[in-house]
């Protein structure tokens, strides 16, 4: 500031003494930088507290005496100010300390001084005042600070157990940050009534007060009267229907309640829970839950009919926590059932998006096991190619000690863990709290509860790009799923690339761009071209995903490469091509019968 005042005078002495003077200027003496600290507001900053730097070290003692109304502190710099900011105390702001005094003073910290004044005094005016004294190099306010903590937006009183949408780490079984990033978007995307997700599982609680308000109810159908209304197979399909009994009455079960509360508990109800797309709280709001019970305790499951009826009945995602037993291959109709739904959800008979329908297509995601098993037999039909597989962590973002893993994983979310996995530490909160059949709420860990965290998130991505809009669809939907996730490789070294691209991450799927993956020519993408390190980088969706194999060929047409890999859809895929000498290639790529040729120049 000083510097300033200086510069300002010298050029007005200069215009004075001849008009006709030509300043020419160089462009660093142009350039000139305020130091002044007066850019901030004074609710940001502590009241009668500044902090200021000495030029030299005070020859005597510093210490605040006041006599007569006048005040000194020892440091002649101050002292004409003192009394007008009423300063009361100084103090080093780096205490003496003999072990370190040496490198205090050689950084200079110890010319730093905390100086107390009067709080009628505004901060702005108490450090302009100082700042431009002889002897003072810097003088600014203390500003005031807080925690990182994230103030979640809704007033359910349980949200403080639900670990898995903010983890803040306090926990010794927590880790931050081991959640599914909900917070810093939740407040601007929490679900829409146009996205319909069908719970496919045993039956939901449909009376329970933190599920009524975001339920699916069939618009055209009269409850009660015993006529299938609107003519689509099922009397009284209110809220879904029982597969099982072959009738609309849902039976209440704990597992299918709890998968539901994750993805759409009521928000700011001041009840209970909330849910990944519960809505704000507002009648308007919150995606909406159809009831497709295809279980009912041991007996046969009916979940290629409960399939076909979600799409058929406007779902655009089918959550699945359920699967076969071990060393099993998927059933021919369960496939064909969701080849189905993922081709005609949202879609008419043509297969063109209804106009109603916020997606063109949908996806299907299934639990993988809880036998802690790489073996993809052990986890179908989470194994199917056309299915979004879904494995667990735990709070600390582990992988769960039950969860099952392996190259077929597409991706993983918080499913908890076993509270008696230490014997030692029986803490509940280490499980999943979500909603429970007749009014109640309880913890269940395993990846039935990771996979609808996936599920919920899909529903917020749906709710951005595909409410309002025409053209989104399901191969999109995928693509910034699995694209966005979080690395947990770092946390499961014995588990790399095992548990699919990592974490779902609401955040990031809600600021990601919207991929276009509607043409052939971006089902194979190369993403290093030219190449100049020796390494070929490409990316495939979700059609050449699989057991591939890669071949290149010269300028002149001879074969110079070829391997057979494993690919990821939607990861870069690496291949060390150093061996190759300088000059243009053709790759060719072959997975799942699709043959995808591309060129590339190679230095």
């Amino acid at each position: 500031m000083k510097k300033f005042i200086l510069f300002f005078l010298s050029i007005c002495w200069l215009s004075a003494c001849n008009d006709d003077v030509d300043l020419n200027i160089s462009s660093t003496e142009e350039t000139i930088i305020d130091n002044s600290t007066s850019n901030f507001s004074e609710e940001d900053v502590v009241k009668g507290l500044m902090r200021i730097k000495l030029k030299e070290e005070p020859k005597g003692q510093v210490a605040v005496r006041s006599v007569n109304g006048k005040v000194s502190t020892g440091i002649k710099a101050l002292d004409g100010s003192a009394s007008i900011l009423k300063i009361t105390r100084m103090e080093r702001t780096f205490p003496y300390t003999e072990k370190y005094e040496e490198r205090t003073r050689r950084e200079g910290l110890n010319l730093w001084y905390d100086v107390w004044y009067s709080e009628e005094v505004a901060t702005t005016r108490a450090v302009n005042e100082i700042e431009i004294l002889d002897g003072i190099e810097i003088a600014c306010p203390v500003h005031k600070v807080s925690t990182r903590a994230v103030t979640l937006p809704w007033n359910d009183p349980y949200l403080d157990k639900q670990w898995n949408f903010y983890n803040s780490g306090t926990e010794n079984w927590q880790v931050a940050g081991a959640d599914i990033r909900l917070a810093d978007i939740w407040e601007q995307y929490n679900g829409n009534p146009n996205v319909i997700v069908a719970v496919v599982d045993e039956g939901v609680d449909v009376e329970h007060p933190d599920l009524r308000g975001n339920l699916w109810k069939n618009p055209n159908e009269i409850p009660g009267n015993g006529i299938d209304d609107d003519k689509n197979g099922y009397i009284d399909d209110v809220y879904g229907y029982n597969f099982v009994s072959n009738n609309s009455n849902i039976t209440p079960d704990n597992h299918a309640t709890h998968v539901a509360g994750i993805i759409g508990a009521v928000n700011n109800n001041g009840e209970g829970v909330c849910g990944i797309a519960g809505g704000n709280g507002n009648p308007n709001s919150g995606a909406k839950i159809m009831c497709c019970q295809m279980l009912d305790g041991y007996r046969d499951s009916q979940g290629a009919a409960a399939i076909k009826y979600a799409a058929d009945n406007g779902a655009v995602i089918c959550q699945n926590s359920w699967g076969y037993n071990n060393n099993s291959t998927i059933d021919p109709v369960d496939k064909e059932a969701i080849d189905y739904f993922i081709k005609y959800a949202g879609c008419d008979n043509d297969g063109n998006q209804l106009p109603d329908s916020p997606m063109k297509g949908g996806i299907v995601l299934f639990a993988t096991n809880n036998n802690n098993s790489s073996n993809p037999k052990n986890a179908t039909p989470a194994d199917y190619e056309k299915v979004i597989g879904v494995a667990a962590i735990r709070s600390d973002y582990k992988k769960g000690s039950y969860s099952n893993y392996g190259d077929y994983i597409d991706i993983c979310a918080p499913g908890g863990e076993n509270k008696k996995i230490d014997p030692n530490n029986t803490v509940l909160g280490k499980e999943i709290y979500s909603t429970f059949p007749f009014g109640s709420y309880n913890y269940l860990y395993g990846v039935s509860m990771a996979c609808p965290h996936v599920a919920g998130v899909a529903a917020l991505v749906v709710e951005k790009y595909g409410v309002g809009k025409k053209g989104f669809t399901a191969e999109q939907l995928k693509e910034i799923l699995l694209s966005t996730a979080y690395d947990v490789n770092g946390y499961n070294p014995n588990y790399i690339g095992q548990l699919g691209n990592g974490c779902v991450n609401a955040t990031a799927a809600l600021q990601a761009e919207l991929p276009n993956v509607n043409t052939s020519s971006k089902n194979f993408l190369l993403r290093s071209n030219p190449i100049t390190n020796g390494t070929l980088l490409f990316r495939v969706n979700y059609e050449l995903g699989g057991n591939a194999t890669v071949t290149i060929y010269n300028s002149l047409g001879n074969k110079v490469f070829r391997k057979n890999i494993t690919v990821k859809q939607y990861v870069t895929t690496s291949l060390d091509i150093n061996k190759l000498a300088g000059g243009y290639y053709t790759i060719e790529y072959e997975c799942n019968g699709k043959k995808i040729k591309d060129r590339f120049i190679k230095y």
